[in-house]
């Protein structure tokens, strides 16, 4: 598990977006009609594995210090919410 979360941590760029939308539409899954609940014991850590891993240098602004936290938390949302309204249209 270790091994697993500190590949997770580790990755940047557009492997980092892809997982968190990825994680945010699974995430749609925990949700009715598919009640499958388990699968928020997956997508949560996802996301808070992705948020360990964004940290920019200490001598940056913050405004750049925070900008990939605002990254991955924007991608899982639009994941999330893409597949939930696809799902309310269907």
């Amino acid at each position: 598990m270790k091994r697993l979360a500190g590949r997770i941590i580790l990755l940047w760029g557009w492997r980092r977006a892809l997982v968190a939308f990825f994680a945010g539409a699974l995430a749609v899954l925990a949700q009715a009609p598919y009640d499958f609940f388990a699968v928020g014991f997956v997508s949560f850590p996802l996301l808070v594995w992705l948020l360990d891993g964004a940290t920019g240098e200490a001598s940056d602004g913050w405004f750049r210090r925070l900008r990939p936290a605002f990254a991955i938390g924007w991608w899982f949302g639009f994941g999330y919410f893409l597949a939930g309204l696809w799902w309310i249209g269907s």
